[in-house]
């Protein structure tokens, strides 16, 4: 396990804590990047909804006076940053499971090898995004059993797995797609 990862919480709140933090991709693409070469993509509508309930509960969180309110704010704010990142280049190549999973590869799927190679090229950045969310959260949680906030508690216990599942599955499975791509598209379209 990553150092930093599930230090406070066990493995079966790190397991499930990697589940929750993949949904939180709702933030807006920047203007800056809107205008890179890759045209912005959706993500999974699955991917979509959860991220929309994260990033609902850690704002209702985040609202709270005392510890509890200050840490949700600091990790908010993380969890948008990465999940703008994860909109524009992580999980856009998700959509595409479905066809292929059926075969079908298009020239129009190119698009999704320019993300993936952005995922393998930004693999550190991406980690770190990672680690201070889980230091995020497990403040949180600490921040929660000190106030006898059994609702912060369980929210920070129960998002620590996405960010595994982020790291072991989504981000893996993207730069899977673009090289699936590359090998399947002629060099030339």
């Amino acid at each position: 396990m990553p150092k930093g990862m599930g230090r406070r919480i066990g493995r079966t709140g790190t397991a499930a804590i990697a589940g929750g933090m993949v949904l939180l991709a709702l933030a807006a693409v920047s203007p800056a990047r809107a205008q890179l070469a890759t045209p912005a993509r959706d993500i999974p509508q699955s991917i979509r909804l959860e991220h929309a309930e994260v990033l609902e509960r850690v704002t209702t969180l985040s609202r709270r006076r005392g510890p509890v309110g200050v840490e949700a704010r600091k990790l908010l704010a993380l969890m948008k940053t990465h999940f703008q990142h994860e909109q524009e280049f992580i999980m856009p190549p998700l959509v595409l499971l479905q066809a292929l999973s059926h075969g079908k590869v298009t020239p129009d799927m190119k698009w999704a090898i320019v993300m993936a190679d952005r995922v393998k090229a930004e693999r550190e950045k991406i980690f770190e995004e990672h680690t201070q969310i889980t230091e995020g959260l497990n403040l949180l949680l600490a921040a929660a059993e000190r106030a006898h906030d059994a609702t912060a508690a369980e929210f920070a216990r129960s998002s620590v797995a996405d960010a595994l599942a982020d790291m072991e599955l989504m981000e893996p499975m993207a730069i899977v797609i673009g090289e699936y791509l590359r090998s399947k598209l002629p060099a030339g379209q």
